[in-house]
């Protein structure tokens, strides 16, 4: 049961991973959307969040429905999302309440609840 919890965060906090990226690259209006798409897809600022965000999300499936691997598939993708954020700069300390919006934060809260996860038997 606290597997499937903790799978479900981890779909939770990727799908937001996803989001937040996607809105500050490429927004989220439909019109156009696939010109802006093709034109960041060069840009690692862009690319590594969303890989990140993909891997954790679909390693929380995999957890959600049982299946053998989803929990290293999201670990990957948070060490992705956390590691490119922490390389290029970012902090995990911002000096404000809005730590949601940060992707090194998103991405640590990811391979966390991927590595809780891995260790937590299967139902």
């Amino acid at each position: 049961m606290l597997r499937r919890v903790a799978a479900l965060l981890l779909i939770a906090t990727s799908g937001w991973l996803l989001y937040q990226t996607t809105e500050h690259f490429i927004g989220i209006e439909i019109e156009g959307l696939t010109d802006r798409f093709v034109k960041k897809i060069g840009d690692v600022n862009f690319v590594l969040p969303a890989i990140g965000g993909v891997l954790g999300l679909l390693g929380g499936l995999v957890v959600l429905f049982g299946g053998v691997g989803g929990a290293a598939l999201a670990l990957v993708g948070g060490v992705i999302a956390a590691g490119f954020s922490l390389y290029i700069g970012k902090s995990f300390w911002t000096g404000s309440l809005d730590i949601w919006n940060n992707e090194a934060v998103v991405g640590l809260t990811i391979l966390i609840l991927a590595a809780l996860a891995a260790l937590m038997g299967r139902d």
